[in-house]
């Protein structure tokens, strides 16, 4: 998947920060429901190239790792908010109880998120 997005900031000689052009997202189906424009993110310049701060790039992002880090951000906490309510429920707590916890669980699964992704980050560029 490629997407055209604006150089803003040059961090490193292989590290840039890019934002989305929303302009760019008229065309595309999921134009509604995309939370990326606007948004600023990191991306690798592998290959070293003469980029300006201003500058309008194609990069590409991998569909995989894409789909990959987009089911391990949901499914995390949705996986943990069933075991955290019925392990609850099953050492006696009553529902209100087992739904904090759960609740707990969601929260987490988004914090594991978090870390996973704060450690793995560089794989994911």
């Amino acid at each position: 998947m490629y997407e055209i997005v604006t150089v803003t900031q040059i961090l490193t000689n292989q590290r840039i920060e890019v934002s989305c052009i929303s302009n760019a997202c008229n065309g595309c189906k999921g134009a509604a429901f995309c939370n990326t424009k606007n948004k600023r993110f990191e991306a690798w310049n592998k290959h070293q190239l003469s980029i300006i701060e201003g500058d309008v790039v194609e990069i590409y992002l991998p569909s995989g790792k894409t789909i990959a880090s987009t089911l391990m951000t949901l499914i995390a906490p949705l996986l943990l908010f069933p075991i955290a309510y019925y392990g609850a429920t099953y050492f006696g707590l009553s529902e209100g109880p087992s739904f904090l916890l759960a609740l707990g669980g969601i929260a987490l699964g988004l914090v594991l998120v978090w870390l996973f992704f704060k450690n793995q980050g560089k794989h994911y560029l």
